[in-house]
């Protein structure tokens, strides 16, 4: 590690994390984690010629301000986060920053989250083959906590590059609120009354939202069968506690659990899921799973795509 190659946290922001890619140990209990928007990080990463899971920082709504102590190459995707490099700091393109430059994230008026790629890819803690952090065990990123003022983290070394004269197209960028419709698939959890109620209304995204889900305000009828099984819960599910206002299960959800789940959102809107904020207000739409499965390939063809295009660029500088 090249201690030049580092930056410190003058202002932590909300709640700024290290995130990559999340983990695949859910077989132990342990919840997948990474960034929550999962489109922002890929696109981010491939800006500055990073693999696709890379650890970088996830902003929460209020950003950090972060002081360079080297040159470096970095790219900031997701939420329309107003940020400033010596004057506007553009999103979904890559930018070299000078040591001794400050980057500012102060806050986003649409949506939740944004990643933060450095060329090379960010140094933390890795357990089970990854580097996020898991705030409630408290392990991976940095101490497996949010960042503080004064913190100072560093990356991987990298060959120095010029940044391509490329941005992201707009069609790609993730959808963030007010409003947003998430595709869902009905599980057999779904009776007609429920899905008809579900499918029907409008809900809106309450205060109590973080990176374990996002409970929605308007209440629905919630069966009651105290013989329930707890069984998987993966990103996305949609719980129904007894009280019968909505969870929406984002990355860092617990691995199982006895509520019912009549609903799991689509993979393709894991990244919408995400950027939800409180006050944004949500639609389900119910689709099949071969809709949901073609949707999924559309948006990865895409992605693909961008990532190849930059590849081929780093490769030839």
């Amino acid at each position: 590690m090249a201690e030049s190659s580092s930056l410190t946290v003058e202002r932590p922001g909300l709640l700024t994390t290290v995130q990559d890619a999340g983990r695949r140990a859910r077989a132990l209990g342990v919840p997948e984690g990474g960034a929550a928007d999962p489109v922002a990080r890929r696109l981010a990463n491939a800006l500055v010629g990073n693999p696709a899971g890379a650890a970088g920082l996830e902003v929460t709504l209020g950003g950090p301000t972060l002081r360079f102590h080297a040159d470096a190459l970095v790219s900031l995707c997701g939420a329309p986060f107003e940020a400033r490099l010596d004057g506007p700091f553009p999103l979904w393109r890559a930018v070299p920053v000078r040591k001794g430059q400050t980057l500012s994230i102060p806050g986003t008026p649409g949506g939740a989250r944004a990643f933060l790629a450095v060329r090379g890819g960010l140094h933390g803690q890795e357990v089970f083959g990854s580097r996020s952090t898991d705030l409630r065990t408290g392990f991976g990123g940095l101490e497996g906590r949010s960042l503080r003022a004064g913190d100072r983290l560093s990356w991987f070394p990298s060959a120095p590059a010029l940044p391509p004269r490329a941005f992201v197209s707009p069609d790609l960028h993730t959808p963030t609120g007010p409003d947003l419709t998430l595709r869902v698939l009905p599980t057999p959890e779904a009776t007609p009354d429920l899905l008809a109620v579900l499918c029907g209304s409008t809900f809106t995204v309450s205060g109590q939202a973080d990176r374990m889900g996002a409970r929605l305000t308007e209440p629905v009828p919630a069966p009651h069968d105290p013989t329930r099984v707890s069984l998987p819960n993966p990103p996305g599910a949609v719980q129904l506690p007894p009280d019968g206002r909505p969870i929406l299960l984002l990355s860092d959800a617990g691995t199982h659990g006895g509520y019912p789940t009549p609903l799991v959102v689509a993979r393709v809107d894991l990244p919408a899921l995400g950027q939800l904020r409180p006050g944004d207000r949500v639609k389900f739409r119910p689709v099949t799973v071969e809709e949901a499965h073609a949707a999924l390939l559309r948006q990865e063809r895409a992605l693909r795509g961008v990532e190849g295009a930059l590849r081929w660029w780093y490769k030839g500088v």
